[in-house]
């Protein structure tokens, strides 16, 4: 092929040339060498060989001047292509075969793959476990109504003789959801209980009569839990009582760990009860950066140790934290899983 301008002929490419030469400046009178010289931005790099071209300025004069000579624009993305002849596929290893057989399999699998429902990537049995508890639900109609439209996975506890206990509790069973009875029990702060309080100086009849009335006035539930009881679940023989009771019932507890001192689960133990304690509160800050913080420190918690309990309160910043974040769940490598998942058996 020949330029119709110059009557000269087009420079051969080389594009396995193991030196590829960049031409100079278009119009620059000086030869082409192997060198590289600036080129105008859009052009890109040009291979060309030197050892093909004519210097057509020296023959073809012309009106407007020297004309620097024609040379095509390449770009050479590739050294060389790969082989793929089929000596060549038989030298690779296996795992290159597979690699290669995968390749060739791909144009055929595009049509079909969007058709095909995919599994998930990972288990949600083998990844770490977090399971959410609120507690003090019975006073307030909001915060019925916000724990109710949690994901079902979350548990409630809720507390006897209040206005809406029952109708939580009821509820609740209807969802399938795991419900406790929220004790409350005495504190060292000497804040008020509210009905069916326990408190220290109790007898064992007064004590275990106020639980089980507790326990009978709410349907459905599988579990105890204390409210409060920071002094309560320090002394070893009403604990031995409450866990009595329950293991009468055959029900388990939840220590909710108020007190550092606190021998709730331990004696829960004892009595062949399931039981598991806190490990993080989610609002004993009313905020959302707060409440996310302890969120975090579930997390961490549970991908630690593989399983994490938290509890929190029927507030309007707690709710509105949850019902966004826990659908976020899956992209934290853990699962959201039902109180009783978590449980310890002592008889096992």
């Amino acid at each position: 092929m020949t330029n119709g301008a110059q009557g000269q002929e087009e420079p051969k490419l080389e594009t396995n040339s193991a030196e590829p030469v960049v031409l100079q400046q278009v119009g620059d009178k000086a030869a082409p060498s192997k060198t590289t010289a600036e080129l105008p931005h859009w052009l890109g790099p040009i291979v060309y060989d030197a050892s093909s071209a004519t210097d057509s300025t020296k023959s073809t004069p012309s009106v407007l001047g020297p004309v620097a000579p024609w040379y095509p624009i390449v770009s050479p993305l590739l050294e060389s292509l790969p082989d793929f002849t089929p000596e060549a596929i038989a030298n690779v290893s296996e795992m290159d075969q597979g690699e290669v057989a995968e390749l060739a399999a791909d144009d055929q699998e595009e049509e079909s793959a969007a058709l095909v429902v995919q599994p998930e990537e990972k288990e949600t049995s083998t990844l770490p476990k977090i399971v959410i508890l609120i507690d003090d639900l019975g006073y307030n109609r909001k915060g019925m109504e916000g724990a109710l439209e949690l994901p079902s996975q979350v548990a409630l506890a809720i507390l006897p003789s209040t206005p809406f206990a029952l109708k939580t509790a009821e509820v609740s069973q209807q969802q399938k959801r795991i419900t406790l009875l929220h004790a409350p029990m005495e504190n060292q702060r000497e804040l008020k209980l509210g009905p069916g309080g326990l408190y220290a100086n109790m007898t064992e009849q007064e004590l275990k009569s106020s639980l089980i009335k507790d326990i009978d006035s709410l349907p459905g539930i599988v579990g105890v839990n204390n409210h409060m009881g920071s002094l309560l679940t320090t002394k070893q023989v009403p604990m031995n009582w409450v866990m009595e009771t329950l293991k009468e019932r055959s029900l388990f507890f939840i220590d909710s760990l108020t007190s550092p001192k606190s021998v709730a689960q331990k004696t829960a133990k004892d009595y062949g009860l399931r039981t598991v304690s806190r490990d993080v509160f989610l609002d004993n800050i009313r905020h959302e950066k707060a409440i996310d913080k302890q969120f975090n420190r579930l997390l961490k918690t549970a991908r630690s140790q593989g399983v994490a309990l938290a509890i929190g309160h029927p507030y309007p910043e707690t709710m509105a934290y949850l019902h966004k974040r826990l659908q976020q769940i899956k992209g934290d490598g853990v699962q959201l899983a039902p109180l009783t998942d978590i449980l310890i058996n002592p008889s096992k």
